[in-house]
């Protein structure tokens, strides 16, 4: 017996001594325990187009990390960050991102569990899970299960404004997305439900002209943003799945997912939904009642990576795959490449929205995010992968 327990106990050491040079294990005596977090603060910038929320997290030894929150009502999701988040998270230590993803939650859930509340939450999350990385040296995805991939297909989405596009301007947008690579690209048609089932509807003329001009290799869906009821979601599916669209995005209110479970039971083409679903609960209510084929979370809508990897394991239960809402085009960005490097639903494509639409705000970046052959790359650096030029940074947002 004392020689089993002898060789067990020589075994486990061996064992145990090849693993102490992989920095992506991180023994715990590794993780610092004295640093906390001492600053928490979200800025805003916007001119048209070009905005975002951004939030900057200081640690007790200088380092920094940066997240990013949905840019929705850009001045309601700075005031939550600063003055409901940021004092439940100073002082904290930045490992628990756990523990403070639930009391960021719970303790301000009576402003609603979703929309505005996630969308800070997801910016303060981000930032914690970048820094969490960059003070142990590693990429987000490792620290949330390894990886799967360093790439993921990009599509490229382009705005109608409710019909108020030109049909030219809008085969001239889609033409210059799949000149740069694209091989999938979106009709925005942005309905919405205010318009719903929209008397004059405009959408199988612009995708008619559309498809004409783009080549046969390049791919064209349509998104109507939540636009129709059940029956004209089935009108417009049908006649475009017979013109050869593989996906249809978001066709009904999230308000009314029995409608959506219509749709989806009357195509053979793959139905998306979840844009609009901020938390594990509500994408299990989505998946069991509208039966979407693929959930189109937005990350940095829903929590951030904490809550995220939530919602895709929810998901997952139901062999569902993720194929995120994804508008922001770096540290957002940043953050959906790194979750869908690390499970194992990852859909066929992720959502790229272009850095030319965004010039002031990614001019922050020395480092950002790399689109190649029509992919969009998993970032390299420690963290969310980006590096942010403090510089630059502080002309920008004034801090």
């Amino acid at each position: 017996m004392m020689q089993r327990r002898n060789f067990l106990k020589t075994s486990a050491l061996s064992v145990g001594s090849l693993y102490t040079g992989l920095p992506a294990l991180a023994h715990p005596a590794d993780v610092p325990k004295d640093i906390k977090i001492k600053s928490v603060k979200g800025f805003v910038f916007q001119d048209g187009y070009d905005r975002g929320v951004y939030v900057r997290i200081e640690a007790t030894d200088g380092t920094v990390g940066w997240g990013e929150s949905s840019a929705n009502g850009i001045r309601a999701v700075q005031a939550i960050i600063n003055d409901l988040l940021a004092p439940q998270v100073v002082g904290q230590s930045p490992f628990d991102t756990e523990m403070l993803w639930e009391q960021m939650f719970w303790k301000n859930v009576d402003l609603g569990s979703g929309g505005v509340l996630t969308y800070a939450i997801a910016g303060v999350d981000c930032a914690l899970w970048d820094l969490k990385g960059k003070l142990l040296g590693v990429p987000v995805h490792n620290l949330i299960g390894g990886k799967f991939r360093d790439r993921v297909p990009a599509y490229a989405g382009f705005r109608l404004r409710g019909g108020a596009v030109p049909v030219p301007e809008a085969i001239k947008q889609a033409v210059k997305l799949a000149e740069k690579g694209f091989k999938r690209l979106k009709i925005r048609a942005q309905i919405r439900e205010y318009n719903i089932n929209p008397k004059d509807d405009f959408c199988l003329k612009y995708y008619t002209a559309i498809r004409k001009e783009l080549p046969d290799s390049v791919d064209l869906f349509l998104d109507p943003n939540e636009g129709y009821t059940g029956y004209r979601a089935i009108e417009i599916g049908k006649t475009l799945e017979g013109m050869g669209m593989k996906f249809y995005e978001s066709p009904c209110p999230n308000e009314n997912l029995e409608d959506l479970a219509t749709v989806v039971d009357a195509l053979t083409i793959p139905v998306m939904a979840g844009e609009k679903c901020y938390t594990r609960w509500m994408v299990e209510s989505l998946i069991k009642i509208g039966k979407p084929d693929i959930i189109n979370t937005d990350f940095i809508k829903s929590g951030g990576i904490t809550e995220g990897l939530k919602i895709c394991h929810v998901a997952g239960l139901y062999h569902k795959q993720i194929v995120p809402h994804n508008t922001k085009p770096m540290q957002g960005s940043a953050a959906t490449m790194q979750i869908l490097a690390a499970i194992p639903n990852c859909g066929p494509m992720v959502e790229y929205i272009e850095a030319d639409l965004y010039k002031t705000i990614c001019s922050v970046f020395d480092e950002g995010i790399q689109f190649q052959d029509g992919d969009m790359l998993l970032p390299k650096g420690n963290g969310l992968g980006l590096v942010i030029n403090e510089k630059r940074a502080k002309a920008l947002f004034g801090y």
